[in-house]
């Protein structure tokens, strides 16, 4: 998207831009018509043609997936962008996406504007033309404009002590959950020691998922007595900050003891194996003054997105070309 100077728009454009569906086998779009015209405008800025291409490069693989999932297409063919599918066509589901992208994006640049916020980075990652990488950047670029825009948002329009209260109220619960770290036992056999009225219960309530509480007043005896009913003990300690995304093991057994106290017992998520809670430090939700870090962001959140949908709603976008056949233009 580029700044008008002196009544001319000056476009950067590419001679030809390839689209390929990714994954799939849906043939070859070759871009023929001159891409050194506008698409488009955004306020006083020229959208050039190479960009609303660049953006269908970047969005066509999800918005081809999608189609083909609601049209229930099982194969694609080199005609699948132009084919009817139930009176419609994919190239028009993504010409409706790029131009949906296009405007969110104005609406970012409007309100960097309006807010005196920097947003040149990001208007020269939108001139740039190119396949999916490129497309990829101009996302990039327009999260850093946000960062941007939200301290701007905090510096001169500052949040009071009920403005933050109230944000806080309203973030969902799995965004207040502290920081846990855990000791588990990982028990197999011994079935009936860890029933619920096997041994008798500790004063903490069990999570909704328990199947049973022991007492662990005295760890060292209940694990001999549960070596000595025939039972296989594994201990695990886990840390939520220390482990990784891609440990789902751990994650499940944090998620799982996140509000269950000492002496819960839960059904594992292996065959046959029983969880102990042993010790626990940290889980539950954060309050509004453990977190007011927390606050801050949900509060500059909500304002930027109802700032940008307001955006978006003024309709700041003025397509002037018929998106579907710029995509659609091919060769043989």
């Amino acid at each position: 998207m580029q700044r008008a100077r002196q009544g001319r728009r000056t476009m950067i454009g590419a001679a030809v831009a390839v689209l390929l569906i990714g994954g799939v086998s849906a043939g070859a779009w070759a871009i023929t018509r001159d891409v050194n015209t506008a698409a488009a405008t955004c306020g006083d800025d020229a959208v050039s043609s190479s960009t609303a291409v660049t953006y269908g490069l970047g969005l066509q693989s999800a918005v081809g997936t999608d189609f083909a999932a609601q049209h229930d297409i099982a194969s694609y063919g080199s005609d699948f962008w132009a084919q009817d599918y139930d009176g419609t066509r994919p190239v028009d589901a993504l010409a409706s996406a790029v131009e949906s992208a296009l405007t969110a994006d104005c609406a970012l640049i409007v309100l960097a504007d309006d807010w005196g916020v920097d947003s040149s980075a990001f208007r020269t990652a939108t001139e740039e033309p190119g396949g999916v990488d490129a497309y990829e950047r101009i996302r990039s670029r327009a999260e850093e404009l946000k960062d941007a825009v939200r301290t701007a948002l905090l510096e001169q329009s500052p949040p009071d002590d009920a403005d933050l209260r109230s944000a806080f109220e309203r973030l969902g619960d799995v965004y207040k959950e502290s920081d846990l770290a855990v000791t588990v036992w990982r028990v197999r056999g011994a079935e009936d020691m860890l029933a619920a009225s096997g041994v008798p219960a500790s004063a903490g309530t069990p999570s909704p998922d328990a199947t049973g509480v022991v007492d662990t007043t005295d760890i060292a005896r209940l694990r001999d007595r549960l070596i000595a009913a025939g039972a296989s003990v594994e201990e695990l300690r886990i840390d939520s900050q220390e482990i990784s995304k891609e440990d789902l093991y751990s994650s499940q057994i944090l998620d799982a003891m996140q509000y269950a106290e000492p002496g819960a017992v839960i059904d594992g998520f292996a065959e046959g194996e029983r969880l102990v809670l042993v010790d626990k430090l940290g889980g539950g939700l954060l309050t509004f003054e453990q977190a007011p870090q927390l606050a801050r962001n949900a509060y500059v959140n909500e304002l930027l997105e109802k700032q940008l949908q307001q955006g978006i709603d003024a309709d700041p976008l003025r397509v002037t070309t018929d998106l579907a056949s710029l995509l659609l233009d091919t060769t043989p």
